[in-house]
């Protein structure tokens, strides 16, 4: 179903107010769902409506958010989350680390205690058309194998930097370090259709591209020890040197096994303290259009840059509506009829 976008952040502001959270974090949160459909990223859209609400029945969700201050020393900060949404506690945690960018020519936000902090691409590139750069690396439930291993040990645990560009949009790498998505391979699964072998392991620590068995095995680092690596560091970064969980100590968003202990670092870099804002920019500018200028391998119509397909999605959606399968809108209906707030996914009308 194509759903516009209004619809969807009003209806999502509607459920969220309903389920404990106050009206400005709820516009956040919700606006952070929408834009990751918007732009692609439906295993980090309004689908996690459904998570949000059976974690806030089972008392494993803190609602309304409520972000702490643990230290604020010059250009860092620790922030506590206290087990409320993801989405929230980013946002709060992007804006401090924007404000000490600023004052310090750098600055570094670490987050403790929270949840699913949404698409990263979407955090860093508000800070990039701010003209900031900004990096942003979390973590996650064990779902993926170190190199070597037949076991999940890492999460996903992505991360993603944003490079401005002036009055074009910024360069955005959002990047997780495993293969492939857990999301790809539940969709491959509903589908019966196999997996490419290189995906995941089955339950043995055998490659496999049995979907259904690779649901209860584990993913593959990308880039064999590269992607272990980058896992690894990850995790360190935004799990120990937080104070939050790391690598088995992590629960999964997606089961009730108590609070997920997610953690996150943020870092922004005012571009001015370094070389002129102007030239900078131009520069990007220039290196991106030298890139999608090469000479094509055959069968590429295009050269993307990071974040291109994503921003191109995003334009769509703005013009044609939001593409969203019709068993969530109908799983998002059936949590609005529950709660006694209006849904307005039924049409595409603004």
């Amino acid at each position: 179903m194509k759903i516009a976008r209004q619809n969807l952040l009003e209806t999502a502001r509607a459920i969220l107010v309903e389920l404990g959270e106050t009206k400005d974090s709820a516009a956040v949160a919700a606006d952070s769902l929408v834009r990751a459909d918007m732009r692609g990223v439906s295993t980090h859209g309004i689908n996690l409506l459904r998570l949000v609400a059976q974690r806030v029945d089972a008392k494993m969700l803190e609602l309304p958010t409520r972000v702490t201050n643990v230290s604020d020393f010059g250009a860092t900060a620790v922030l506590d989350g206290n087990n409320g949404l993801g989405q929230v506690a980013a946002y709060q945690a992007l804006k401090l680390c924007m404000s000490k960018a600023r004052q310090f020519g750098i600055g570094m936000v670490n987050l403790r205690n929270t949840n699913n902090i949404g698409a990263l691409g979407c955090i860093t590139g508000e800070a990039a058309r701010q003209g900031l750069i900004s990096i942003i690396m979390t973590n996650g439930n064990p779902s993926v194998a170190p190199f070597g291993a037949a076991e999940p040990f890492f999460g996903t645990n992505p991360i993603s930097v944003a490079v401005p560009r002036g009055a074009l949009e910024p360069l955005v790498l959002d990047m997780s370090s495993s293969v492939v998505a857990r999301g790809k391979i539940r969709l491959a699964s509903l589908s019966e259709k196999e997996i490419p072998l290189g995906w995941a392991l089955d339950p043995e620590g055998n490659q496999t591209t049995d979907p259904k068995k690779a649901l209860k095995g584990c993913l593959l680092p990308l880039g064999g020890p590269k992607g272990s690596g980058l896992a690894m560091m990850i995790d360190i970064l935004s799990g120990m040197l937080t104070g939050s969980a790391y690598g088995d100590k992590l629960r999964s968003f997606h089961e009730l096994d108590g609070p997920t202990g997610v953690g996150a670092s943020f870092i922004c870099i005012d571009v001015a303290r370094f070389v002129g804002v102007a030239n900078f920019e131009q520069a990007v500018t220039e290196y991106a259009q030298r890139i999608k200028g090469l000479r094509r391998q055959p069968g590429f119509e295009e050269i993307l840059l990071p974040g291109e397909f994503e921003t191109q999605k995003e334009h769509e959606s703005n013009e044609s509506g939001i593409d969203v399968p019709e068993a969530i809108v109908k799983g998002i209906d059936e949590i609005s009829a529950r709660l006694g707030c209006s849904s307005r996914l039924g049409s595409i009308g603004s």
